[in-house]
């Protein structure tokens, strides 16, 4: 099982909870569950080439992913999933 912490904004304007589980077995498919589970969604996190979008950082299991990532990773048994918006500024 995976668990999925979503933006307590996100969550709240689609009508969701902020934690969620899923057995999604990578990040194609977690992204899939969600946009199932609320249609949209999933064009808000990726563009369109199947990357996730810039404003978003992604914690797989404690590890960052690289800013536009592809949303392909594996994701293990156990994993935690943070996606968070970025942080930047001056």
């Amino acid at each position: 099982m995976i668990t999925v912490h979503l933006p307590i904004d996100l969550a709240g304007q689609f009508k969701m909870e902020a934690v969620l589980n899923t057995d999604a077995g990578d990040l194609r498919d977690l992204v899939a569950h969600l946009d199932r589970m609320r249609p949209g969604m999933a064009g808000w996190l990726v563009e369109a080439d199947g990357r996730f979008r810039q404003h978003l950082s992604i914690f797989v299991s404690g590890r960052r992913l690289e800013t536009r990532s592809p949303a392909s990773g594996r994701l293990d048994d156990g994993a935690d999933v943070w996606i968070l918006r970025a942080v930047s500024g001056g």
